[in-house]
C-alpha cells in the first residue's frame, strides 16, 4: 500500500462523494426519479436531474465500496479480528440501529401525515412502520428499512465475511501471501466491463431486478440487486489494490483521461436517446460498466494529482464525512419541507437545499462528534 501520508486524496475524494450523495438525495424531491422520497415538490420538476441521477448511479457508490475495501486489510493487520469487528459493530452497527429505529420512522411519519392521513406517531410506528397490530385502510406497512444506511450495512456484513476469510486463511494457509505487483492495463478494464456488464445484464433482465428495485436478501440484507455485481466487485478490487500496489498504477496522472471516456460514453448514449428513443439504452449494462470504470479511474487519478493535500479545513471535512453521510437525510428532508418555492419551478429550491444540506450536514456531524464518546461512532 501507499504511505498513509500520501493518501490524503482518498479522504478528499470521500468528502466529494459524500457531498455528491447529499445533492443526489436532495434531487430526489425535485427531479424525475424512480425511487421514493419523503418530500414531493408540488410544482414543476427539473427533468434534466434524471441524467444527474443516472450518471451518479453508474459509479459513485461503487467508488465508495472500492475506497472502503482498500482500507479493510490494513485495519485488520493492525488490530486483529476481535478489535476489527468490534470497531465496526460500533461504527457501523450503532448508526444503522439509530436510522432503523429513530430517523427513518420519524421521516416516514412526516411523509405519512403530509400526504396520506393524520394519526398518532406511536400508532404509525407500530402498525405502519413495523407492521405490528390490526390492519386498516390506512395500513401502508411494514415499511421498516435502513434507508441510505444500506451502504453501511453492506460494509458491516463484508467486515464479517472478510474477518472469516482472514481467520480461515491464517489457520489453513498460514504461508499464503499476495506479493505480486499489479498495474492497470486496458485489457483488464475491458475484462471488467464485459464481466460486470454480462452479470449485471443477467440480474436485471432474466432475473427481473431493474434499477431502483430493492429487496431484503435473507430478510435483513437491504440491497439493489441491479448494482450489486458492481459494488461487490469494486469492494474486492479495493482489497486487492491494497495488497498489490494497484492503486499507485490507477492514480497516475495520465489516467485522468479515463473520466473523459466514461463521461463521453454516457453523453453519447443520452444524445442518441434523443434521436432514436429508448433503443439507445439497449445493452446499457455494458456501457454502464465502462462509465463506472472510466469515472472511478479518472476521479482517483484526478484527486491524487490535484487534491493530495491536507489542511485544517480538509481535515475537518474528512473527519465529518461519515457523520454527514449518516445524518444528511434528517437534515435535507426538513429543509425541503421548509423551503417552498416562490414559483412552480424546482430549480431554486434544489440549489438552496443542496448548498444548505451539505453545509449543515457536516456541521451537524461536528456537533455530534463534540459529545464525549461520539467520535468512535461518527
Amino acid at each position: 500500500m501507499e504511505n498513509r501520508s500520501r493518501l490524503d486524496y482518498l479522504d478528499n475524494l470521500k468528502v466529494f462523494l459524500t457531498a455528491l450523495v447529499i445533492v443526489h438525495h436532495v434531487g430526489q424531491a425535485y427531479g424525475n426519479t424512480g425511487g421514493f422520497w419523503f418530500f414531493t415538490h408540488p410544482g414543476t420538476r427539473v427533468p434534466n436531474l434524471g441524467y444527474f441521477f443516472f450518471f451518479n448511479a453508474s459509479f459513485f457508490m461503487g467508488l465508495f465500496f472500492f475506497i472502503s475495501g482498500y482500507f479493510f486489510p490494513g485495519s485488520f493487520d493492525r488490530h486483529g479480528a476481535k478489535k476489527f469487528i468490534t470497531d465496526r459493530l460500533i461504527r457501523f452497527g450503532i448508526p444503522c440501529l439509530f436510522v432503523l429505529f429513530i430517523m427513518e420512522p420519524v421521516l416516514l411519519y412526516a411523509h405519512h401525515v403530509t400526504y396520506l392521513s393524520d394519526k398518532p406517531f406511536f400508532s404509525f410506528y407500530l402498525l405502519n412502520y413495523f407492521g405490528i397490530g390490526p390492519k386498516n385502510e390506512f395500513f401502508t406497512g411494514p415499511q421498516y428499512n435502513l434507508s441510505h444506511m444500506w451502504f453501511v450495512e453492506h460494509l458491516l456484513i463484508y467486515a464479517f465475511v472478510y474477518s472469516a476469510y482472514r481467520l480461515i486463511a491464517a489457520r489453513f494457509f498460514p504461508s499464503f501471501r499476495i506479493t505480486k505487483r499489479l498495474s492497470l492495463h486496458v485489457f483488464a478494464v475491458i475484462g471488467f466491463v464485459f464481466v460486470i456488464g454480462f452479470v449485471t445484464d443477467i440480474v436485471r433482465n432474466p432475473l427481473g431486478y431493474p434499477m431502483d428495485r430493492w429487496t431484503g436478501l435473507f430478510g435483513f440484507w437491504q440491497m439493489e440487486p441491479a448494482h450489486f455485481p458492481q459494488y461487490v466487485t469494486l469492494f474486492f478490487l479495493g482489497i486487492l489494490a491494497y495488497r498489490t500496489g494497484l492503486l499507485e498504477s490507477i492514480t497516475l496522472k495520465r489516467n485522468i483521461l479515463w473520466f473523459a471516456v466514461g463521461a463521453g460514453i454516457f453523453l453519447f448514449t443520452i444524445i442518441r436517446s434523443h434521436i432514436i428513443g429508448r433503443a439507445a439504452y439497449s445493452h446499457w449494462e455494458y456501457r454502464e460498466a465502462l462509465v463506472c470504470a472510466g469515472a472511478c479511474i479518472g476521479l482517483l487519478a484526478l484527486f491524487r494529482t490535484l487534491f493530495n493535500k491536507r489542511s485544517a479545513f480538509t481535515a475537518f471535512l474528512s473527519a465529518n464525512a461519515f457523520g454527514a453521510y449518516v445524518l444528511h437525510v434528517a437534515i435535507i428532508t426538513p429543509l425541503q419541507f421548509l423551503i417552498m418555492p416562490a414559483s412552480e419551478s424546482a430549480v431554486m429550491p434544489f440549489i438552496i437545499v443542496s448548498v444548505l444540506g451539505v453545509i449543515i450536514s457536516f456541521m451537524a456531524s461536528a456537533a455530534f462528534r463534540a459529545i464525549p464518546g461520539m467520535k468512535r461512532i461518527l
